[in-house]
């Protein structure tokens, strides 16, 4: 086609453009990072070590394995994954679960701080914050990673039990999403090994593979030339270094190695197609993907083109985000992305998701705004807004460089290893990002546009709910879809800029601050306004490019009647899709490009609050919104006519599954009687009154004065003083003080047990415990509750998880609240086999029961290493410091206090655990629901069953 000739000549164009002489031969390699060592022992692992300081006093240790699924014969479909459990089930150096004992006993938290992940072509293991003060731990953990490179003893015994694991893992995963892969990947990946592999592998192979297989692919693919190493942290990185030579140099390499190839997708000249459908969609989707080899190096060009395509992505993306906001959208959702697939391949995906009878208008729709652009491009004024954002964006990202997470350098080095890209340090980065966006055109985005949209390599899927005589669209329809679009005389997109792109046309009438506090402890300030309003500031710079703002009152939707509750939970989802100011959200979009500024709201049962942040530069836009949100707010009814409909398609739309069906019978049996329940339905919907809503808003936001502003960041007192009194001071203050309302709870009193009876897809138990008992406010015993929770939490991975295997994990959340009640909670959850739910409820009961007279002092020791370990540098944060202010403001409480947490975490002992546990579950109220598939296609049956602990 000629467009497609005409871009491939302006790539051609735009890629030999010179942005500057320090980045003009495209040819040349990306730099690596001279700060971290790095190199290839002779037995062919790859190593990283690097000295970084954030956190301190932590480091991080990977592994990169370049193995995955894609490497397993029929006969071990699932041993990549499960292999990648068995590294924590015994080594030679760790035996069992000594490996993860030993971790634990530091504070390093298994699933937390120890992980892993599989992939179809790569196995990641990590040991991440963890303790580097102690050189000996240090050493520990390079053997850990040493013993998964080559010694994992495998044994029977410990495969047979983590087989029980591996299915209930299986069995939590198989929802819609996994059923619609098994039915499309054979056909989005042309029939290979791709499209059949889906990591958590053929539960047949699970349960019966011979050990011995499992043994032969680790020795086959776990090997020296297919793996890397990294530490990074706060560490000596010379002596680290020479350890990891010492202790790696040592493992032998694999001799007559199998070759690790890369997987082809064959070219397909004719389209493809895949329909699929299950009963628990909600809505019809079409997606066209256009698979293309990825041809990226390790080049200035390909970095270059890289940012070209994060700015078509980023481009398209506000196209359609522009279609929806104005409420011409015929999908309800739509998006075209250039994006990785696979090792290897790339994809263009043009996506429309809408009620399955509207689902062709939908992708014509979606379809026809990258015909746009292919025909008449982007605008100059699209791509400056996109170029201010990305180079904003970049200068933060480099001022926020020396304060880089080692976590996120662990994941860069992944890249590295696997990929063959390197490590760029903070400097190059920056530098080039200053050149290479101003230097990228509309020519550059249209021509990779048209370089990627071409007619092979296409597959058409269609997904959507089953639907009795009803015919999905096939394949000569959307491709007689794009036909016609093709054809149609598109009109070019007219890029509409504010007027007035000034966001607040006025100067507030500012007010004084009256009164003046000092708060010594928290090296803060209060100051009280000419309008009553209360503002609480304090200087930190431990996120340099970071102010916070918080304002707070109380009220929330307690103030109102159950009839007003559908408009007021509606204002606060709804309202702040219209804009601010004179600007509708498009606009607003627009007049915000390049600045950091944001500010949201959020109305609450018991309170209302403002929220904003901004980096230093954009404080006073910052100062601004927040005015505009008390002064200023936007009220729009078209477009909440349209969001409304919008909502009720959706609802519409929302089909009857086993997770909604559990979650609504619990919520239910939750809420009781409870009036003030008001469940979010059609009904919920077609209640919400537009006018009420617009009052309700008004009244929560039209008193300044009932609000206390909290401001923590990184601003001097005397320059955030004059804009507090500019903005904040000219806030309509009434003196108003009010105070939310606390109703009678409505959950089930004494103990209730229920056994139901649910139609699901795939036979699956979940089992839930829910736990609430009143208490006087104590920070000890709250303490001690969240310590009994971590205890369980261990006891369950324990004997449920490992010595059972009867589910993937069981989820423990002990909690505390004070408002609007002061109240202690558990919650215990997990899914399994529904032949073996009573016996494993039987479990959790007896655990609850042993804890009461037993803390194994090994267990609480974990947990209190995990905690001192988490919190140990707590009060260098701004949101330490904003919660601090506002827990004092609201309550009298000081986080600042060693009285606070440490104290209590240096004393408290299994005994203090233990009569915790008795007070809590021998008083608290109980419900206890198993829900179980029904035998036949019949309703929900519900039947009481008595038990007790």
């Amino acid at each position: 086609m000629t467009k497609k000739l005409t871009g491939l000549l302006l790539l051609l164009f735009g890629t030999t453009m010179a942005f500057g002489q320090q980045f003009s031969n495209l040819d040349q390699e990306i730099p690596f990072d001279s700060r971290i060592r790095t190199g290839v022992l002779p037995n062919g692992i790859t190593y990283y070590v690097m000295n970084n300081p954030h956190p301190a006093g932590k480091a991080s240790y990977y592994i990169y394995q370049n193995v995955g699924a894609v490497l397993e014969n029929d006969d071990q479909d699932g041993l990549a994954h499960f292999l990648e459990h068995m590294a924590f089930n015994g080594t030679s150096t760790y035996p069992g679960n000594s490996m993860l004992d030993m971790l634990e006993r530091y504070g390093v938290k298994f699933g937390k701080d120890v992980n892993a992940y599989t992939a179809l072509n790569e196995t990641v293991y990590n040991i991440s914050r963890v303790p580097s003060e102690n050189e000996k731990l240090i050493d520990s953990c390079l053997y850990i990673l040493r013993d998964w490179c080559n010694e994992l003893t495998l044994e029977t015994k410990e495969i047979d039990a983590e087989r029980g694991v591996i299915t209930e893992e299986w069995r939590s995963r198989y929802n819609a999403g996994y059923r619609l892969g098994e039915k499309i990947n054979p056909t989005l990946y042309n029939g290979t090994i791709y499209g059949v592999r889906n990591v958590i592998g053929n539960m047949d192979v699970v349960k019966n593979f011979d050990p011995e297989t499992l043994r032969q692919f680790y020795h086959d693919w776990y090997r020296t030339d297919l793996q890397a190493v990294a530490i990074v942290g706060d560490i000596d990185a010379e002596k680290v270094e020479k350890r990891v030579i010492e202790l790696f140099s040592a493992i032998p390499a694999v001799k007559n190695a199998k070759p690790r190839n890369s997987i082809e997708i064959p070219d397909s000249i004719d389209d493809q197609y895949a329909l699929a459908t299950d009963t628990e969609l909600k809505y019809g989707t079409i997606t066209l993907s256009i698979r293309h080899k990825d041809e990226t190096t390790n080049t200035y060009g390909s970095l270059r083109k890289m940012y070209v395509k994060n700015m078509f992505n980023g481009l398209m993306k506000k196209r359609l985000g522009e279609l929806v906001a104005d409420g011409d959208a015929p999908f309800l959702g739509g998006s075209i992305y250039y994006k990785s697939l696979v090792k290897g391949y790339n994809s263009l995906d043009i996506v429309a998701k809408a009620r399955e009878d509207a689902m062709l208008p939908a992708f014509r729709s979606v379809y026809a705004e990258l015909e746009r652009v292919l025909q008449y491009g982007f605008t100059e004024g699209e791509l400056d807004r996109m170029k201010k954002n990305m180079l904003a964006a970049a200068e933060k990202q480099f001022r926020n460089s020396g304060h880089m997470p080692s976590e996120n350098y662990c994941k860069s080095l992944k890249t590295a290893f696997l990929e063959g890209y390197s490590v760029s340090d903070p400097q190059f980065k920056y530098d080039f990002v200053k050149e290479v966006i101003p230097s990228i055109t509309l020519e550059d985005i249209t021509a990779f546009a048209q370089e990627n949209v071409v007619e092979m390599n296409r597959v058409f899927t269609v997904t959507g709910p089953v639907i009795e005589d009803f015919t999905y669209p096939e394949l000569n329809e959307l491709q007689a879809a794009i036909q016609e679009v093709e054809l149609l005389d598109l009109e070019p997109y007219q890029d509409s800029v504010p007027e007035d792109m000034k966001l607040l046309s006025y100067e507030p009438k500012g007010g004084k601050i009256l009164e003046e506090k000092r708060l010594d402890d928290f090296k803060a300030v209060e100051w009280k306004l000419s309008n009553g309003t209360r503002v609480v500031y304090r200087y930190s710079n431990f996120q340099r490019s970071n102010i916070s703002l918080k304002a707070v009152s109380y009220g929330g939707s307690s103030l109102y009647p159950v009839e007003d509750l559908p408009s007021y939970n509606s204002a606060g989802k709804m309202i702040g899709g219209f804009g601010i100011g004179s600007f509708d959200a498009v606009s607003y979009g627009k007049i915000m490009t390049g600045s950091s500024a944001k500010s949201s709201f959020y109305m609450g049962k018991t309170s209302e609050t403002v929220t904003a942040s901004a980096e230093p530069k954009d404080l006073e836009t910052m100062m601004k919104l927040v005015y505009m949100r008390f002064e200023e707010p936007r009220f729009d009814e078209d477009k909440f006519d349209n969001l409304l409909a919008r909502s009720i398609v959706s609802m519409e739309s929302n089909p009857e599954t086993a997770e909604s069906v559990m979650r609504d019978t619990v919520d239910a049996i939750l809420r009781g009687n409870d009036p003030r329940h008001v469940r979010s339905d059609i009904n919920f919907l077609r209640s919400v009154d537009f006018d009420r809503m617009v009052e309700i808003y008004k009244e929560r936001f039209d008193d300044a004065s009932d609000f206390t502003f909290f401001i923590v960041g990184n601003v001097k007192e005397k320059r955030i003083r004059t804009l507090v009194e500019k903005y904040i001071g000219a806030l309509n203050g009434k003196g108003s003080k009010e105070a939310y309302i606390t109703y009678e709870d409505h959950f089930p009193e004494g103990e209730n047990h229920h056994k139901i009876t649910v139609a699901m897809e795939h036979p699956k138990a979940t089992y839930m415990m829910k736990m609430k008992d009143n208490f006087r406010y104590n920070r000890k015993r709250l303490i001690e509750h969240s310590i009994m929770g971590y205890i369980l939490n261990l006891r369950f991975t324990e004997n449920i998880r490992e010595k059972e295997g009867g589910t993937y994990g069981v989820r423990v959340n002990a909690s505390a609240s004070r408002v609007p009640r002061e109240e202690l909670s558990l919650d215990i959850s997990f899914s399994c086999d529904p032949e073996r739910v009573d016996h494993l409820k039987d479990l959790v009961y007896k655990e609850l029961e042993i804890i009461q007279s037993e803390v194994r002092e090994n267990d609480l020791e974990k947990v209190l290493q995990n905690l001192k370990k988490t919190t140990a540098n707590r009060m260098h944060s701004n949101k330490f410091w904003m919660d601090a202010l506002e827990r004092y403001y609201e309550n009298g409480e000081d986080m600042t206090q060693t009285a606070y947490l440490e104290e209590i975490l240096d004393k408290v002992t299994t005994k203090d655990i233990q009569r915790s546990a008795r007070r809590f579950l021998k008083n608290a109220d109980l419900l206890d629901i198993i829900f179980v598939p029904e035998e036949a296609a019949q309703k929900t049956a519900l039947k009481t069953v008595n038990q007790s602990f």
